[in-house]
Parts: structure tokens; sequence; C-alpha cells
């Protein structure tokens, strides 16, 4: 499917929809990237059922995505409609062929166009049987030639289908290995006449986004992560043998006075199920599904704080700058005490994110981070450079001693400095034995 930009900063841009759709959005790590400020870093998704639909769905943007002017979750896709996200309005062209220079959700790769213009090359006639004579070839016509040649294609793409050759992540699968191919969507909201509550999690390859409303006190938050691909093995395992894919696709009920709803999507691998839950109480497989799915989200993401009342959640920030401040004080004490004052001065951080105003006490959270943040640096740059020094002198003994205190110092593996100094006294300790 062919989008084009008809109104926004893009105007013009192409795009083609491969058959594993496209994500769309402003940041950098989107299948397409639209610089529109008012657009959400992760938008809206694009994708291909198994029974050949082209669907588009909201990721839980700021400022929803749009179908025709009309608000939508996930709906089918057909050629004319227009895709409101932001600032921008993409028109949907259809399955026509693509022009000369495009992005593709495949090869994310722009063609340039032609810059001379050339007629068609001959289609090579591979049933010619007059090769090598003298006089008139009886040649095949082309279209002919074409249509045994798409056969062909055709039979051999559904023969390695049937073998098993195309995964829907392109990847064969291995005992142990970390299972992809999962995408999830999904929106609660429970309304009232005085107070509306909504909370939407999507997960996109492996970034986990969320985002909580509450208009009772306020409060408005959305947190995103790179989520470790071995993180979500068990959760498929999981998800795999819950029976929510035997669920029907809607469970409406009568109730008039309230709305309590919840829209589940799971993606996983080529099955694609939406399950729909509106006033009334869940089935027993979707409310363990859901209550799972929410869990994930809040493991990963720390939300379950964001349920506590402003109050405490004051209280919790004040106690986690003063464990802060009381172990950057302590900071010769232990080379990872820094790393633990920091960690304790974002964590109040986090507590004061949705508060406001802010307590007092705020530019002392923001402030510790800032002292931390960079004494840590400092030190660890210092002893990077001892340690560098250390192996240029074959001193491996020295540069053993540097490259724990690092580790120490930042224990923290998923920490870039972490991983180097991992990796460098790996190289060490084979010198060492030596």
């Amino acid at each position: 499917m062919i989008l084009e930009v008809e109104v926004g900063p893009d105007r013009g841009q192409r795009y083609v929809v491969g058959p594993t759709g496209a994500r769309i959005g402003r940041d950098s790590s989107n299948d397409f990237v639209i610089h529109d400020l008012s657009l959400s870093r992760f938008h809206c998704r694009i994708y291909v059922t198994p029974e050949g639909q082209t669907r588009v769905a909201d990721l839980g943007s700021t400022n929803t995505t749009e179908v025709n002017r009309q608000p939508i979750q996930d709906v089918v896709l057909m050629p004319g409609d227009r895709i409101t996200i932001g600032d921008t309005v993409v028109r949907v062209l259809g399955n026509t062929a693509p022009p000369a220079a495009v992005i593709t959700s495949d090869t994310l790769a722009v063609a340039p166009p032609p810059t001379v213009s050339h007629p068609a090359p001959e289609v090579p006639n591979l049933f010619d049987t007059s090769a090598g004579e003298t006089g008139g070839s009886k040649h095949l016509p082309k279209t002919l030639w074409l249509g045994l040649m798409a056969v062909i294609v055709v039979a051999i793409m559904a023969a390695m289908f049937k073998a098993g050759l195309f995964e829907a992540n392109k990847r064969i699968a291995t005992p142990g290995a970390p299972l992809t191919g999962l995408e999830i969507q999904y929106e609660k909201v429970q309304a009232t006449a005085s107070n509306i509550f909504r909370y939407a999690l999507s997960l996109s390859g492996n970034t986990l986004i969320a985002r909580i409303d509450n208009l009772d006190n306020s409060r408005h938050a959305t947190r995103d992560k790179k989520v470790d691909l071995q993180t979500l093995t068990p959760l498929i395992q999981r998800l795999e043998s819950s029976g929510f894919f035997a669920l029907q696709d809607d469970y409406p009920g009568m109730a008039q006075d309230v709305l309590d709803s919840w829209d589940l999507t799971i993606t996983l691998g080529v099955r694609v199920k939406r399950v729909h839950v509106v006033n009334r109480v869940e089935p027993e497989v979707f409310a363990a599904v859901r209550a799972m799915v929410e869990e994930f989200g809040k493991d990963e993401l720390g939300l379950a704080a964001l349920s506590l009342p402003p109050e405490r959640l004051i209280e919790l920030a004040r106690d986690a700058m003063l464990q802060g401040k009381k172990i950057y004080d302590e900071r010769e004490v232990s080379f990872g005490n820094l790393y633990k004052a920091l960690k304790a001065f974002h964590e109040a951080d986090v507590y004061l994110e949705t508060i406001d105003p802010k307590p007092d006490f705020y530019a002392q959270v923001r402030g510790g981070q800032t002292d931390a943040k960079r004494d840590l640096q400092q030190r660890y740059d210092d002893r990077d450079f001892r340690a560098e020094r250390a192996v240029k002198l074959s001193d491996w003994a020295d540069a053993d001693k540097q490259l724990r205190i690092i580790l120490e110092m930042i224990p923290e593996r998923e920490d870039e400095r972490n991983k180097q100094a991992q990796v460098k006294l790996m190289d060490v300790e084979r010198h060492l034995k030596r």
C-alpha cells in the first residue's frame, strides 16, 4: 500500500508499506519518520492481517490518530482514506505501482529517480527454440512469458511457505533463542460522570510505551523504554498457552451510566487477535491476559507509583531525596555510592513527575541528580584513563584493578560504560592468564 503526505512538513513524500507493516512517528527508529513536532515519538502502526487486510492502529499517541476525521484505535484502511496524525495528513493511494523515489518499510532506502530515459529492455526469451538458426525466430508473446514466470514464482513461494522457510519475523526459531514477533496494543478506560481514567500500553519491536491520564487529579504521564528481548521470552510463552487467540472478538455489556472498557490486540508471529470487553465482567482468560500485560508494563516502566495519591508520592519522593543526599555524602566510602545516590535522586524525580506544582524540595532533587551524574562521569573518566594507560604499559594487574573499580562504580549492565569495561576486562584477563 502506498501512502502520500498531503499536508504537513513532509508534504509530497511517498511511502510504500511492505508486507511486514510499518510504524510511523517522530522517533528515528520508526519505519517512516515524519518531521512533525505535533506527532508522538511512536504515533501509529500500519500492519497486514493474515486475511490480507491492511489496518492502522494508534499507539497511544497524545494527539490521537484519525481516519477520515474520525478518531480511531484500530481500523481497516482503504484506498482514498486520509490518515490525520498531528498536523500531518497522509492519503492512502492503494496498491498501485510505486514511483521511482519512495521510502519502503522493507528496505528503508530511497531509490534515486532515473536521470536518463531509456526504452524498456527486451524481455529475454527463454522459450526460443530457434537459437542459432537463421531466419525468423519463434518467440512467445511477452505477456504470455510474464504470465508463465509469475506462475513459477508463485509456485516456488507456496512451496517455501509450506516448508516453513518464511517466518513472520524472517527468523528460524532455535531452542533457547530469544523469541520475537510480539506486538501489543492495549487500552483501558474507566469513566463516570465525574472522572475519566485511561491507561494505554503499546509494545512494538522492543519499544514499550505507556500513557496514563486521570482527569480527577489532572495527572498525565508517558513512559517509554527499550525492552531487552530476553525479558519478552517468558511473556510470549505465557501468551502462547493462555487461550487468548480462541476468545470471541467482542464481549458487550448492558450498563449505561458507566464505561468500563478493555481493548487488547496481540500480534504473535502471523497471528493477530483483538478482543474488546465493555461494561461486563471480563472472561476469565481475558482477565488473566490483561493482568499479565498490565503487570509487564508496571514492572518494566515503574508505573505502579502512578496509582498512588499525590500526598503519598510527595512523601516517597522526600524519603528518596534524603536517602540520595545521605549516600552522596558518603561517596568516598564505597566506589558504588555515587551510582546509588544518582538512582535515589532519579527515583525521587519519577515520584514527582505528575505532581504540579512541585514541592519545595524539588530543586534539591534536580540538583542532587546533576551533582551525582557529573561526579560519577568524572571518576569514570579518571579510572578509564588509568586502565588505558596500564594496558599501553602492559601492566595487566593494574589494568585489571582499574576496570574492576569501574564495574563497581557502575554496576548496571545495560550502561554503555559497564559494557565497555566488561569487554576490556576480558582481554586483560587473557593477558593475565598468559
